[in-house]
């Protein structure tokens, strides 16, 4: 999610990113929730959210701290979808 509308083929700068979703991938666990979890809280991503592959495809909000990014909330992706996004503090 950006706070900026994006033109077709342009970049905008990670300053500009609000929210970065991570689908867990199979077999790449370690670099989805860890490595670039690091990552986004380096550049400031101010909310980092992790979708994982389980039954209710459990969505874990995190929003970031300092360095670091603690769990806000966790919930089925079904109940995300089922909410605005303000309710969930998108800036």
């Amino acid at each position: 999610m950006w706070n900026k509308v994006q033109a077709d083929g342009v970049w905008l700068p990670v300053a500009d990113v609000l929210l970065v979703v991570e689908i867990v991938s199979l077999g790449s666990e370690g670099v989805d929730t860890v490595t670039k979890r690091n990552e986004y809280a380096t550049v400031g991503i101010p909310q980092y959210w992790v979708v994982d592959q389980d039954q209710a495809q459990t969505v874990t909000m995190h929003r970031l701290d300092g360095d670091h990014y603690p769990v806000r909330a966790s919930m089925p992706l079904a109940r995300v979808l089922n909410t605005s996004p303000s309710e969930h503090d998108l800036g």
